[in-house]
């Protein structure tokens, strides 16, 4: 069996076979990588149990017919395919949570304290009439339209200007957010009894916050929606006591801490406070609330909305992820085992790159994105031309060839204009 050990951006790698303690790292090209992802689903031992999410209602959408390329070659047994590249994926999945996120951290030098982490999800979309795409899903938008592919969840562990995704999840794209998650939340190394985790609306559970807290002595800050009766409750009880104190951002809210309205949510076992944020609602026209409830019953109203001021962050993630430079969403493969590869190549990148900027050598690059990097090097970054003469070469700065140029003899200029002029026109007649 050939198991793929450690990569990063580049497809840098090494290859491990069991019973031997060497591991030989050395840079490998997109097309080696793909050779051992396929070596290793066709020695998959399908015996084996995958953990997956429970499976979500299916929407049929029109599909193009047409087939992939593995299935204009052979005769390809779709349901056999993607129980292998599941099998390759999990462990691909399983060595970044267990393996490549707590290596970070520790590179990060967090310290023993408490740390903050971000949890989300977002859509690796695909063409929708395309079938082919192992393991992709549909699911219908707010909007009414249709979307193809998969749901991407991170855990963003906050450093002091910075964040690295140090857990993933991926599946389906109709898999519910929550269970998606809860495998990763229930045994993703990173989060330390004391730790503070952020969530949205995606992952209200009564049961799975209650896990976090009493197995996992994590506390959660989250909003409730609207229509739950904590929600009601707490906006009651704050109304009641009418104890507001200023947003500690902004000045045209105000917030109230209420106490205790785990009993409102059946599902909920442990003790939860409330931060009521109430303020005027330009479309509605009306003053209207935010509910945030938190397993942390030290925090103050204020706190409560700093830390959760916080979870804007992850979303910022995703857009550089896909529009920044990384190219998130350029998938080059529909076997699945090679999207896994390349998503967490890319979100390993990503991370390696804010962990750089969160050192005093990498200082300089903190709340630049790569496209933007990339153009400043492209503005900046010298370039050298090679002369080749005979039996010889030399190499020149770009301005320095330039300045050559123009102290030679104008007969020799004129003797190179007309070279260059036969050779671009050569050029254009070959393409």
């Amino acid at each position: 069996m050939v198991e793929l050990k450690g990569y990063e951006k580049g497809f840098s790698g090494a290859i491990s076979k069991p019973g031997k303690d060497a591991i030989v790292s050395k840079l490998f090209s997109g097309d080696v990588v793909r050779k051992l992802l396929v070596q290793m689903e066709q020695q998959a031992d399908l015996s084996q149990p995958v953990l997956l999410p429970p499976p979500e209602r299916r929407v049929a959408i029109k599909v193009r017919k047409r087939t992939s390329r593995r299935a204009v070659k052979q005769t390809v047994d779709e349901a056999d395919a993607a129980a292998r590249a599941l099998q390759v994926a999990a462990p691909l999945v399983g060595w970044y949570n267990q393996q490549v996120g707590g290596s970070m951290l520790q590179y990060a030098r967090l310290g023993r304290g408490r740390r903050i982490h971000i949890l989300d999800t977002t859509h690796i979309e695909v063409p929708l009439e395309a079938g082919t795409y192992e393991c992709s899903g549909v699911v219908k938008n707010e909007d009414g339209t249709y979307a193809r592919g998969y749901k991407l969840a991170t855990l963003r562990t906050l450093l002091d200007s910075a964040g690295l995704l140090s857990q993933v999840a991926l599946a389906a794209i109709q898999v519910h957010d929550v269970a998606l998650c809860r495998p990763l939340l229930e045994q993703a190394p990173v989060l330390r009894a004391g730790d503070l985790l952020l969530e949205d609306r995606g992952f209200l559970d009564g049961a799975l916050l209650s896990h976090l807290k009493r197995q996992r002595r994590v506390d959660v800050i989250m909003p409730l929606k609207a229509n739950m009766l904590a929600t009601q409750e707490a906006m009651q009880l704050a109304a009641m006591a009418d104890r507001w104190e200023s947003h500690p951002s902004r000045a045209e809210q105000r917030i109230a801490l209420v106490r205790g309205v785990e009993h409102m949510w059946a599902e909920c076992e442990v003790p939860l406070n409330a931060c009521v944020i109430r303020f005027w609602n330009q479309k509605k026209k009306r003053t209207d609330h935010i509910v945030l409830v938190t397993t942390d019953l030290s925090l103050s109203a204020p706190w409560i909305v700093r830390h959760y001021e916080e979870r804007p962050e992850i979303e910022q993630d995703y857009e550089q992820l896909k529009s920044g430079g990384w190219q998130l969403q350029k998938l080059s493969s529909t076997r699945y085992s090679e999207i896994v590869f390349y998503v967490l190549t890319v979100v390993l990148g990503y991370s390696l790159y804010h962990l750089f900027t969160n050192t005093q050598a990498g200082a300089r690059f903190a709340n630049k994105t790569r496209q933007a990097i990339a153009f400043e090097q492209l503005r900046t970054q010298r370039t050298h031309i090679i002369v080749y003469a005979g039996g010889y070469f030399a190499i020149f700065e770009t301005l320095s060839f330039v300045q050559v140029v123009l102290q030679l003899s104008p007969p020799a200029q004129e003797q190179l204009r007309t070279w260059l002029v036969e050779h671009f026109n050569q050029i254009q007649k070959r393409e």
